[in-house]
């Protein structure tokens, strides 16, 4: 059995960069995830075919679903629903707090901050 004690920081190489996910854990179609954003880096919209957690280690990220799959926002280039309309819920989600939602649901992820994030598929 194996055990062992893994600084966060220290999975992510460069914080310069953009999008770095480190694959921590996987079984059974289960998988632990590490990922890091830089500041308005956004993951385009996607479906996962998995129950989801995300734990904000550093920084704040915004989660948006029913996103279509088209992009043309201020920050990349989406056509995601602004604050108003109904098409899209926006949530923010912070440092030391969990997210949690189901499977087969279209969402995007825009990182508000520079942020680091644990993804957590069941």
């Amino acid at each position: 059995m194996l055990y062992r004690t893994i600084e966060i920081d220290e999975l992510i190489s460069e914080k310069d960069t953009e999008r770095q996910i480190v694959d921590l854990m996987e079984n059974n179609g289960s998988h632990l995830k590490l990922v890091y954003l830089k500041k308005h880096e956004m993951i385009e919209p996607h479906m996962s075919h998995s129950d989801v957690c995300v734990y904000v280690t550093e920084g704040e990220l915004e989660l948006i679903f029913n996103a279509e799959d088209n992009c043309s926002c201020q920050a990349c280039g989406c056509d995601l629903p602004d604050e108003d309309s109904d098409e899209g819920k926006k949530y923010k989600v912070k440092k030391n707090q969990l997210f949690f939602f189901e499977k087969d649901v279209m969402h995007a992820v825009k990182a508000l901050k520079d942020t680091t994030f644990l993804l957590i598929k069941i």
